[in-house]
């Protein structure tokens, strides 16, 4: 039968093996996400060796790539996306804010490519994500109630809408004026009756 300072200190070991495990994590991560800014095809032995860490340390946390490139999206999305979803909440909710919003959160995908092309679900997870997010919901209805969003629109629709829009290929790699055109035709889209007039494109984007 162990002693109860045996105990104390097995458990002890336990916490500290821990504690190690995802200050490794945390380093991988972080070690990954820049890697991946400087280059999409950064290697995994590159990326651990900016850790710190043995490439088993790594293989043993993130089996493959782009399990690690879902983790590092879900540190994208708490640190940059998350926030922005936030202000939106306790905006009005006009039109305004919801292309501001669309287009700020398609400019964090932008300065994160490296991440986003060593996903095959970037769409799925924004939609995962934007489905925990609780005040969503209720901010799509308050702009249902003042009349900024198509009343039969359900509030389960719009992440699923707002994925497609944010992730598409064609939209993180157009310049800002014709993203703010094409986010601004989606909007148009979500409240018909209140469409306003496309904003123009630059002079070197006329066709």
């Amino acid at each position: 039968m162990l002693s109860e300072s045996s105990v104390g200190q097995s458990v002890g070991h336990v916490r500290s093996v821990r504690v190690d495990a995802l200050a490794s994590i945390g380093r991988i991560v972080e070690a990954a996400r820049e890697a991946l800014r400087r280059s999409s095809s950064a290697t995994l032995n590159r990326i651990a060796e900016d850790a710190g860490v043995g490439i088993a340390t790594l293989y043993r946390h993130f089996p493959n790539r782009e399990s690690l490139a879902a983790a590092v999206m879900d540190r994208v999305w708490a640190e940059d996306v998350r926030p922005l979803l936030q202000e939106f909440g306790s905006s009005n909710a006009s039109r305004d804010d919801l292309l501001s919003v669309a287009e700020r959160v398609v400019g964090v995908f932008e300065a994160e490519r490296g991440v986003v092309q060593a996903l095959r679900n970037l769409p799925a997870l924004v939609v995962d994500h934007l489905a925990q997010d609780a005040s969503l919901r209720d901010t799509v209805a308050r702009a249902q109630a003042v009349g900024n969003l198509r009343p039969d629109l359900e509030s389960d629709d719009v992440p699923s809408l707002l994925a497609m829009v944010t992730t598409l290929p064609f939209i993180l790699d157009a310049a800002p004026e014709e993203r703010r055109r094409y986010l601004s035709l989606f909007l148009d889209g979500l409240n018909p009756a209140r469409a306003v007039p496309l904003p123009a494109r630059s002079a070197g984007e006329e066709r």
